[in-house]
């Protein structure tokens, strides 16, 4: 399963969340950091979310949504 979690640097927690991130990035090869996904970049989160629930509904070896829902609670 892939998270998408959005942190702006304008506190001292939220850069701290940031910071032990990126440690755990070094010890952990599940976890990936981009930073600055924005329009800016070429990268637009909506765009992306788009993207991969198209993705999701043409995967024919995926499961059926009521079925994964009841497995995730």
């Amino acid at each position: 399963m892939t998270y998408i979690i959005k942190i702006q640097e304008k506190s001292t927690k939220a850069k701290s969340i940031i910071n032990l991130l990126k440690a755990l990035k070094d010890d952990c090869d599940f976890i990936e950091i981009r930073e600055d996904i924005s329009e800016k970049t070429g990268l637009n989160l909506n765009k992306e979310l788009d993207l991969r629930y198209k993705s999701f509904q043409e995967d024919d070896n995926g499961k059926e949504w009521e079925k994964l829902k009841s497995e995730l609670m």
